[in-house]
Formats: structure tokens, C-alpha cells, sequence
């Protein structure tokens, strides 16, 4: 078998040490920055995608915890979830062209398209989500 390229062979060391791979995707003129998972789907769990130009410090964090939580509890992430701030973060699940715009590395680190992605939502300092009417620019994200 030929040598991984090297992005390949750092995730596989981020998912042995771990139990999953952070990909960070800065924003651009026309998208707001991304962070995703890669490793989840190896345990028949989905890869959590959290889109917005948050600190990359923060962003990463709470995908990390809530990956980590939802290995040891061996399911999918649901609802609202407490992660110790004002208010929670909403899971939803993306739908199939998640996978096409956001998490392309994750499908093909794996070979496969055969796994789900759930959508972490964060709310404004209102309590608003992205898509719910008035919700601040900056928290607004596109639902995937």
C-alpha cells in the first residue's frame, strides 16, 4: 500500500491520539470560516460541521467536547446541548450537500460518502439561532 500524503497521515494520528480530526477553513469574501470533523463516521457516528467567524480557539473547543461527548455516549449529538455558556448549542442534522460544500476532506479521508453530518448552531447574544427572524448578522450562518 502507498504512503498517505501527508494531510492524510496527520489525521490519522489526530484520530488515534484523539478520536477525531479538527479541519479549519478560514472565511473568504464569499463564506464565513468552518471547522469540521473527520474520524467520527469510523465509529458509525456523524462528523459535526460548525460554520461562523468565531475564534478559532472557541469554535475548535466546542466541537471538541461535543466529538468527545458523543463518542463516549456512542450516539449522535441531539437537540439542545449545554456546553457551560448562557445558552446552548443546537444540533441539527445537514443535509447531503454538507458533504459536497463543507466536510469534502472527511468523505475523502474515509473513501466513502457514507456518513452524516450534524450542523452545531450557536445563537446570538439574544438567544437567536441562524434562520430564526433577527438574528445578528455574525450568527446567522448558513444552515447546510
Amino acid at each position: 500500500m502507498a504512503p498517505l500524503p501527508d494531510i492524510y497521515a496527520a489525521i490519522e494520528r489526530n484520530i488515534a491520539r484523539s478520536g477525531q480530526h479538527l479541519l479549519l477553513v478560514f472565511a473568504d469574501a464569499a463564506s464565513p470560516a468552518f471547522v469540521y470533523t473527520i474520524g467520527n463516521a469510523l465509529h458509525g457516528l456523524p462528523e459535526l460541521l460548525l460554520i461562523g467567524n468565531f475564534s478559532p480557539q472557541v469554535a475548535a473547543s466546542i466541537v471538541n467536547d461535543l466529538g468527545a461527548r458523543m463518542r463516549e455516549a456512542r450516539r449522535p449529538l441531539e437537540g439542545d446541548i449545554d456546553v457551560g455558556g448562557q445558552f446552548p448549542v443546537r444540533v441539527r442534522r445537514a443535509t447531503g450537500q454538507a458533504k459536497e460544500y463543507y466536510t469534502l476532506q472527511a468523505g475523502r479521508y474515509l473513501r466513502h460518502e457514507e456518513y452524516d453530518v450534524l450542523q452545531l448552531l450557536l445563537c446570538d447574544p439574544a438567544g437567536l439561532y441562524p434562520g430564526e427572524a433577527g438574528c445578528a448578522p455574525g450568527f446567522d450562518v448558513p444552515l447546510a
